[in-house]
């Protein structure tokens, strides 16, 4: 496996930090993963999909969201959920990425991300994963604080707020648990403005799930603490996509991919991108 980093600007010019790893056997795959992680973490807690995926033939690309891990701009701040979008359309545009043969993954807030890339840009893309997706909030947020942040993001939208977040909701797995509370590149607040950003894109995620016309794979976890799992299938339900599948793992945490069982899951979805995207040899091109 080759890896890459590459610092990009985005439309605003603030510095985005990605990863690309691609397989040593070919110049360039010929089909690409796009992993959109989720809030308060970054894309490097992805290397494991990411050798998994490129063992199999993809090329994969990771970035960190504006705002998390290395990339640059005021921590899980955003002005406009636009940017997130917007920063996507960078990424496509310097990876000169092919949408019939590119698939994204998008998980927990990244789910939103992804399913609001699809909703607006429907062509980007050859299919679509979302690993328990944030369709609904299930983490309890005190009126007061609710108030108080609709306030601030009038007077002071940097206001920061500390994750309500237990950090043991998130996985089953000991050893990921204990590399998470030591990552020095995981933000553990947000600010006013991205909360509501993030509420306005929850009702648009709903409002025009219709336009979701993609192949689309929605696997949810089915004791997640942190987003609502029983979102998920009523939303599916609500797409245009003539090809999607639902799965609700049940006894699992909201990280899927950091599970103890997370091989098994990986590779159940990596068979369903390749029954859309099948592999084509180098040589096929001559």
């Amino acid at each position: 496996m080759r890896y890459h980093q590459v610092n990009l600007r985005a439309n605003d010019s603030t510095e985005l930090f990605v990863r690309q790893f691609v397989p040593r056997e070919t110049e360039r795959p010929h089909r690409t993963l796009l992993v959109v992680h989720g809030t308060s973490e970054h894309g490097g807690r992805y290397r494991h999909v990411a050798q998994e995926a490129v063992n199999r033939g993809w090329e994969v690309i990771i970035p960190d969201l504006r705002g998390h891990g290395n990339s640059r701009g005021v921590p899980v701040h955003v002005d406009d959920f636009e940017r997130y979008l917007q920063d996507l359309d960078t990424l496509f545009q310097f990876f000169e990425l092919n949408p019939t043969r590119t698939a994204i993954i998008g998980h927990s807030f990244g789910g939103l991300i992804s399913a609001r890339y699809a909703e607006t840009r429907p062509t980007r893309m050859a299919a679509l994963v979302l690993l328990s997706p944030l369709l609904g909030l299930r983490v309890k947020i005190s009126p007061l604080s609710y108030l108080l942040g609709k306030c601030m993001t009038f007077v002071a939208p940097r206001t920061r707020f500390h994750s309500t977040v237990p950090v043991e909701h998130t996985t089953r797995n000991e050893r990921v648990l204990r590399h998470r509370q030591q990552d020095k590149l995981i933000h553990r607040s947000i600010t006013a403005s991205w909360f509501f950003e993030m509420k306005s894109a929850l009702e648009a995620v709903w409002k025009e799930a219709p336009e979701i016309i993609v192949p689309m794979l929605t696997l949810q976890a089915g004791d997640d603490q942190i987003v609502e799992p029983s979102a998920a299938a009523p939303w599916v339900a609500k797409t245009s996509s003539r090809d999607r599948s639902f799965r609700l793992l049940k006894g699992h945490y909201h990280e899927l991919l950091n599970e103890p069982d997370w091989r098994e899951t990986l590779a159940h979805l990596l068979s369903w991108l390749e029954t859309r995207l099948p592999r084509v040899m180098a040589t096929a091109e001559g």
